[in-house]
């Protein structure tokens, strides 16, 4: 199948989407049953379906590109499980814990604004809308449960913004500090590909002469031009010396600010590196945006899963079982 969404963007979320359904498949499901109990409140089949089916909907024809049909009884993970079975459990626990956020906004203060309860009523009414009265019913879709799962949505989006501002984080230049640099690479090739002694000691030569050149004030890019090569720009450090390899990255760490490494050799490829920076300012700054978002969303999980091992959930499997694989919903372009 093809992925083809169509997307509506109200309140930071996202959920638009016209679909066809393939395969019969059984009978509506009747979504007013009690599915689970999240501490004292009760779920409803129809919440936790529709979010299944949202959720069906954008891995499906991601895995089935690769895998073919029929996903749902495969073990994709190897733990024993079946897709399908891994796919309710995540269902269920992301409904548990849409609960429990919903438990705790207040102590936030969290609710929703006039302006987004418009756009929740707004964007379910035209996700309806869009779709025929078959997938709807196959989905447990009307306004009120669309409505209700997208309230979740953007409850969980505020909670969490709440939580991860009162985390009392602070991440330094030390801990971000990127180095930025120049190089070149020139890989070796493999096979009949492969370069030939010959060419890779006048490869050597020519960085061995950009080397000379810098260390007379030229540039690298300017001195690999003329010998016919071309440097690259890059910075690294705390969370992006991994992206090069690390005979380059242990060189780079040997030399100061306007040096230039010797020729590296790795069994795949020849490199020099020239540092250009000892304190790339703006590489930094962005590296402690990166690290600061990490910390504050790893305080958030974990704050989230202490919440949800206070809430007890219990499901009915009676009910939980009538939710099945059993046709495909396929979005239209």
């Amino acid at each position: 199948m093809k992925a083809c969404m169509k997307t509506l963007v109200a309140a930071g979320l996202c959920m638009g989407m016209a679909l066809g359904m393939v395969g019969c498949g059984s009978k509506p499901l009747d979504g007013s049953q009690v599915v689970a109990t999240v501490g004292e409140k009760e779920m409803t089949l129809g919440e936790a379906n529709f979010l299944l089916r949202y959720q069906q909907v954008q891995t499906e024809s991601y895995y089935e590109s690769m895998l073919g049909t029929g996903i749902y009884e495969m073990d994709l993970y190897g733990t024993g499980s079946t897709y399908g079975e891994d796919l309710k459990a995540d269902v269920m626990k992301q409904m548990q814990e849409y609960y429990v956020l919903e438990e705790k906004a207040a102590e936030y203060g969290v609710e929703l604004t006039e302006e987004e309860k418009t756009a929740v009523t707004e964007t379910a009414a035209a996700f309806l809308k869009a779709n025929d009265n078959n997938a709807k019913e196959q989905m447990n879709a009307d306004q009120t449960t669309v409505e209700r799962v997208l309230t979740f949505m953007t409850i969980r989006s505020t909670v969490a913004a709440a939580v991860k501002e009162e985390a009392d984080i602070t991440i330094t230049d030390e801990e971000a500090k990127q180095r930025s640099f120049s190089y070149i690479t020139i890989a070796k090739g493999s096979g009949e590909e492969a370069l030939t002694e010959e060419e890779l000691q006048s490869y050597r030569d020519k960085l061995a002469a950009v080397a000379e050149s810098i260390k007379e004030g030229n540039t690298m890019e300017g001195a690999a031009v003329e010998q016919g090569l071309t440097a690259y720009s890059g910075n690294y450090g705390e969370g992006t010396a991994q992206y090069y390899a690390e005979e380059l990255v242990a060189a780079l760490d040997g030399i100061k600010e306007g040096e230039v490494t010797g020729v590296i050799e790795t069994e795949t490829e020849l490199l020099m590196g020239n540092v250009t920076a000892e304190f790339d300012e703006q590489a930094t700054a962005n590296m402690k945006e990166t690290l600061l978002s990490s910390a504050q969303t790893e305080y958030f999980n974990n704050q989230l899963e202490a919440w949800v091992a206070d809430y007890e959930i219990t499901v009915k499997d009676s009910v939980w079982e009538q939710v099945v694989f059993d046709r495909s919903y396929d979005p239209a372009s």
